[in-house]
């Protein structure tokens, strides 16, 4: 298993529209990519118009395929106008249970 955490902070007038486009496209992840496991987005507790994505996937070709998907191609342009700045990622290899 993957699991990527990915926190992500947005200009304040862009937030709404970050949460509109985030709630489409998790939806499209729910329903297009049986790999995905887990596919979560959570507000960040002390950092505003700050959010986290909490990301599981099956192996590493499930993550490739998110990661390249029409949808994912789609969405990032129009994210890239909302960002505050650069997203951090941190990619977790699981290690129990094997």
């Amino acid at each position: 298993m993957v699991t990527l955490v990915v926190t992500m902070s947005f200009k304040p007038e862009h937030e709404n529209d970050f949460l509109a486009l985030a709630r489409e496209f998790a939806a499209t992840v729910h329903s297009s990519e049986p790999d995905t496991l887990l596919y979560t987005l959570h507000k960040h507790p002390s950092e505003p118009h700050t959010y986290v994505w909490v990301e599981r996937y099956r192996d590493a070709a499930a993550l490739q395929t998110h990661s390249t998907s029409p949808a994912m191609q789609a969405v990032f342009p129009k994210l890239k106008n909302y960002l505050a700045g650069p997203p951090s990622m941190l990619k977790l290899d699981q290690v129990l249970p094997a």
